[in-house]
């Protein structure tokens, strides 16, 4: 909690920039400085007002230097580039002093004119980025939070992410995020010394230009060049070489990869001390100094990644080390997939002109489902293949059709669909099983969050012989809360699973974990009347389920030779977990037995470890059956 003391130890500096446009003044900060240092900064609002809360103690306890009000784009951070014609105040000593809760500061002999402000934004510019958050199913996830944060180098090793921006998706999973973006080059992570370190990676790089300038350096040059912080107007200042190189793309350089094409096959770019040590030694010689072209890592753009957020859960997190996009371009597109804790809002399959059809399982169609089994590719060895684990089952209504509720009923087949068995007589008692949808739902200020939404099962008190019903997704917010909890509360923008009318584990559909159901909906309107549907050909679905462990499933014997093919014997702590030390062209022979008598096979896969720095020749691929 802040004291009385506190307050009086903060000074509030305010002020107001006039005769300014609210797109170039929200695009503008006002910084209090003592020389090079920034004490603090604020935002200019688009009215063109400013207020900055400051340390008393920060702005008295250095007498006789001069504190200062600088203008400029809010964009550039902590490098205040006296080149870029920044509006300077100072702000008298004794006015700070005598000053008791605020200080305002005299703007009026500022100018701030067109000119200066085209000035600032040939290299002040707003920067932008469209893209799309997807699920890991390709749905579109609706209202995600994006972040798109830079990305520097950082001079003890590492890198310094600073967050830029921030905003919502729309409800096709669509986002435009921009921010104010200045162009300089800092690079290099020993900034203004730039030749002191850099990131292993660019070792190899920054070597073959070493290399290169070393054959045609000159006998004598001049002083050492102006430092690592190119700009505009400077770049033109560099020392004139005819450079023996070609400049890459920075973005390339960024990564290490400026001249993979000059690169042997055989040479792995990885941290070598050997190598670091020659460049330093080589970068001490003020003639490499002068002449090396650090500028190249200059780069126009930002480099960025992304975090993108969904509620409490993040499920886009992009590392620094590995997800940055070096040097990015300005208006370019970018998708993000979401991870295993992403909701997405897929929508609905096809519908039917009349009645009711099954459409998909998971993501398996009804017409790839014969027999009760899932077809695949209906080559390949994910052909023919019963159903297992957790099921989710869609399906549609009509367009405009008056069904409310609908119960799913599930009835076994005697024996196995596709080796002669029989279909059963009726269409089951219905199945009770919970299933949960998710809505997007949209609030004030485009707040966007994803509630569950039970859908069923209940049963209404006045038809108790309708047990087992689920509520369809158009009438769901309809439902009244004496059968099922209450819809959330906000606008509605997108359903999560569009068409998901049963979500079960595939045991509970047969007895045994093994066999055959064929399952169908019985649909009422919102008085619960039952409803003649049309006939369709998806209308039943009949699902094959085997949910028992393979008969069996066993290595018989592992042996290895070397390339002469004398046996190796094993090194290994057990025969469960034999090692073995072939040597270049060597090689394992294994025996294996697998077996289901329900004739279930799917394929299976040997997985080798190699040792540290080692890779296989051969790795065996899946074995699969049909």
């Amino acid at each position: 909690m802040a004291t009385q003391s506190d307050s009086k130890n903060v000074l509030n500096i305010r002020g107001a920039l006039a005769k300014l446009k609210p797109e170039d003044a929200k695009r503008l900060a006002v910084y209090v400085v003592r020389g090079d240092e920034i004490i603090a900064r604020a935002p200019v609002d688009q009215s063109g007002n400013f207020q900055i809360g400051v340390d008393r103690a920060a702005i008295t306890d250095r007498a006789g230097f001069q504190v200062e009000a600088v203008v400029g784009p809010a964009a550039m951070g902590k490098n205040l580039d006296p080149s870029r014609k920044l509006q300077r105040i100072a702000l008298d000593p004794k006015g700070l002093a005598a000053a008791k809760a605020e200080f305002v500061v005299p703007t009026d002999k500022l100018k701030i004119t067109e000119e200066v402000l085209r000035f600032w934004w040939q290299w002040c510019r707003n920067y932008c980025v469209k893209g799309v958050v997807l699920g890991p199913d390709h749905c579109p996830v609706p209202g995600a939070t994006v972040t798109v944060s830079s990305v520097l180098h950082a001079s003890g090793g590492g890198y310094t992410v600073t967050p830029q921006s921030t905003v919502t998706a729309d409800s096709t999973g669509h986002f435009t995020i921009c921010f104010d973006w200045c162009t300089w080059c800092v690079g290099w992570p020993c900034w203004p010394i730039w030749w002191f370190c850099w990131p292993w990676w660019w070792e190899w790089d920054i070597l073959h230009i070493i290399e290169k300038l070393e054959v045609t350096m000159p006998p004598r040059i001049g002083p050492i060049g102006p430092g690592p912080l190119v700009t505009l107007e400077n770049v033109a200042t560099t020392p004139k070489f005819s450079f023996p190189l070609k400049q890459p793309l920075p973005a390339d350089l960024m990564v290490g990869q400026g001249f993979a094409e000059a690169r042997k096959p055989e040479e792995r770019l990885v941290p070598d001390q050997a190598r670091t040590d020659l460049i330093k030694r080589k970068l001490s010689d003020p003639r490499i100094q002068a002449i090396f072209p650090w500028w190249w890592w200059c780069c126009e753009n930002p480099n960025i990644i992304f975090t993108v957020r969904q509620g409490p859960n993040v499920i886009v997190d992009e590392h620094p080390a590995t997800d940055t996009r070096w040097c990015f371009p300005d208006g370019s597109n970018v998708t993000l997939i979401g991870n295993q804790n992403t909701i997405s809002a897929c929508s609905g399959d096809p519908l039917p002109s009349q009645g009711f059809v099954w459409t998909r399982v998971g993501n398996t169609l009804v017409n790839t489902i014969l027999d009760g089994y899932a077809q695949g590719s209906g080559s390949g060895h994910d052909s023919d293949m019963a159903f297992t684990g957790r099921l989710d089952i869609f399906g549609g209504f009509a367009p405009g059709s008056s069904v409310a509720y609908y119960q799913v009923k599930g009835a076994p087949w005697t024996g196995n669909p596709s080796r002669g068995g029989t279909a059963p007589v009726g269409d089951g008692p219905p199945i009770a099983a919970d299933l949960y949808n998710y809505a997007f739902m949209l609030h004030p200020g485009f707040v966007v969050t994803v509630e569950p939404v039970k859908m069923g099962p209940f049963t209404d008190p006045a038809h108790p012989g309708l047990p087992n019903l689920y509520a369809t997704e158009e009438h769901r917010h309809l439902v009244p809360t004496t059968l099922l909890p209450a819809f959330p509360a906000g606008t509605f923008m997108a359903w999560a699973y569009g068409g998901l009318k049963l979500s079960v584990p595939a045991a509970s559909l047969v007895s045994g974990g093994l066999g055959a159901v064929r399952l169908s909906v019985a649909a009422f309107d919102v008085a619960f009347n039952l409803l003649g549907l049309p006939a369709n050909t998806d209308d039943h679905l009949t699902l094959e389920i085997d949910t028992t462990p393979l008969t069996v499933a066993h290595i018989n014997s592992f042996v290895a030779f070397d390339i002469a093919n004398n046996s190796v014997a094993s090194t290994g702590s057990s025969a469960d977990c034999p090692a073995f030390n072939v040597g270049p062209g060597g090689y394992v022979v294994l025996n294996v037995s697998v077996r289901d008598d329900n004739g279930h096979l799917c394929d299976y896969q040997l997985v080798p470890n190699f040792g540290h720095g080692s890779t296989g020749v051969t790795v065996p691929n899946i074995r699969g059956y049909k």
